[in-house]
């Protein structure tokens, strides 16, 4: 009996030392990414895509300004199944910025997001960063968080 208790403790301090509660955790990446329709204020249709567009999709530009240094941020056009929507404009805002983004819709209109980052450590997946809110034209507050947010215009 007692070579069954020594043996059971050996088996359970060894399983304990060698678990990894780190092991199979899928941890969340960094999200940078920003994700807007640009529609109108008076009726909502979209102003980029579909057969209301005021703006050129390809002309958009996305950027910081440093002192003397431009940061141009990366954007795609894609299409959520099932959203609902034509179209959005993902864009990826890093690296991370303190000073505001430019959203170039054309040579006459430019609005600034400003945007905040969370920033939290972990246990098993180090330092993980993510947009929580944009700052539009430093007046409306955007959640960075949920999914495809509305810019009306």
């Amino acid at each position: 009996m007692r070579q069954v208790s020594f043996f059971l403790l050996f088996l359970a301090v060894v399983t304990f030392f060698s678990c990894d509660p780190c092991s199979r955790l899928d941890c969340i990446a960094n999200n940078h990414f920003g994700q807007f329709r640009i529609t109108s204020k008076v009726d909502g249709k979209d102003l980029v895509f579909g057969s209301n567009a005021i703006y050129d999709k390809t002309k958009i530009k996305f950027y910081s300004l440093n002192n003397a240094d431009t940061t141009f941020f990366e954007y795609s056009t894609i299409k959520f199944p099932g959203s609902g929507y034509d179209s959005i404009l993902y864009i990826r805002f890093y690296p991370e910025t303190t000073t505001p983004v430019y959203m170039k819709l054309n040579n006459t209109d430019t609005d600034t997001l400003a945007i905040t980052y969370n920033t939290f450590g972990t246990k098993c997946c180090g330092t993980i960063t993510e947009i929580i809110k944009f700052r539009y034209n430093n007046l409306i507050d955007i959640p960075g968080d949920q999914g495809t947010q509305e810019i009306k215009k």
